[in-house]
């Protein structure tokens, strides 16, 4: 899903909440570059980078979690918003990204730069951007109560 339509679903989202709106804008953003500049190429993957990054966020917000890993290095996180007796919603996504060509980029894949009002980097596109969206919209139902 392309980064615009990902933050303008967001920015679609977070503005039904209008006390976060802006500072979840703002969050997601600088959550992206965050989570972009954490190396979780695959081989080997070391996803529990990842794991600790929205542990950290988990955490701030009182969210409790659970943890695990398949193999060293290899992790899974999972949080879970408690709510009425509609169904369930889960938003799921991998945390690796594939192995990117420095000399096939203009910028490193693993910086989170901004340039001429794009993110740049390795899984910008893919789940880093799709995960950071959802983590969003998990925050912001969370934060509305």
């Amino acid at each position: 899903m392309p980064l615009r339509f990902c933050l303008s679903l967001l920015a679609l989202l977070a503005s039904a909440m209008p006390s976060h709106a802006q500072t979840i804008d703002d969050e997601a953003v600088a959550w992206l570059q965050e989570y972009i500049r954490i190396d979780t190429i695959n081989p080997p993957g070391n996803e529990a980078r990842a794991v600790d990054f929205y542990a950290k966020i988990f955490t701030a917000e009182g969210i409790s979690f659970q943890t695990a890993e398949s193999a060293p290095g290899r992790g899974n996180i999972w949080a879970r918003l408690e709510g009425g007796d509609e169904p369930a919603l889960i938003l799921l996504q991998h945390t690796d990204v594939v192995p990117a060509d420095p000399k096939f980029w203009t910028t490193d894949p693993l910086s989170g730069d901004i340039r001429d009002g794009y993110l740049w980097g390795r899984g910008t596109l893919d789940m880093k951007g799709t995960g950071i969206s959802q983590l969003a919209t998990f925050l912001s139902l969370h934060r509305s109560g």
